[in-house]
C-alpha cells in the first residue's frame, strides 16, 4: 500500500484565495489510480485560473508536474509525466489530480497551488 499525504498551498499571496484538499491522506493500492481533488475558492474566474500540483519528497525540493491553463490544457513538466499524472477541472471550483498506476516510489506529499499572473497596463 502507498500512502500519499495531500496538502495545499495559497501561493498568489492573497488570503482571499483558498485552496482546499478535502483528504488529509490517502493510501491506495499498487497499480491502482489516486484521485486528488483540490477546492478552490475566492478565484473570481476559476475556469480562466492555472492550477498546478506539485510533489514534495522529503530531503528534496518541491517539483511542479503540471498546470491546468484557462482552456483545460494539460502542459507537463516533463513529457515522462504524461503517463503517469492527469489534472482536470470539474464544476465552478474543484481541480482532481489523477496519479496513475500507483508504485511505492510515488509516495510523496501532493500540493495544488494557485497564482495570479500581473500584467502591466500601458496607457
Amino acid at each position: 500500500r502507498l500512502l500519499i499525504v495531500l496538502l495545499s498551498l495559497l501561493s498568489n499571496g492573497q488570503a482571499q484565495v483558498l485552496l482546499q484538499q478535502r483528504q488529509p491522506s490517502l493510501t491506495k493500492r499498487t497499480s491502482s489510480t489516486a484521485v486528488i481533488d483540490c477546492k478552490v475558492e475566492g478565484i473570481d474566474d476559476f475556469q480562466d485560473a492555472y492550477i498546478h500540483w506539485y510533489r514534495h519528497i522529503p530531503s528534496r525540493a518541491p517539483e511542479r508536474l503540471l498546470y491546468v491553463t484557462s482552456t483545460a490544457q494539460i502542459s507537463y513538466d516533463k513529457d515522462s509525466y504524461k503517463d503517469k499524472y492527469h489534472s482536470s477541472k470539474r464544476g465552478k471550483n474543484t481541480c482532481t489530480l489523477s496519479v496513475k498506476d500507483i508504485r511505492e516510489d510515488d509516495e510523496g506529499t501532493y500540493y495544488c497551488a494557485y497564482w495570479q499572473s500581473h500584467r502591466a497596463r500601458r496607457s
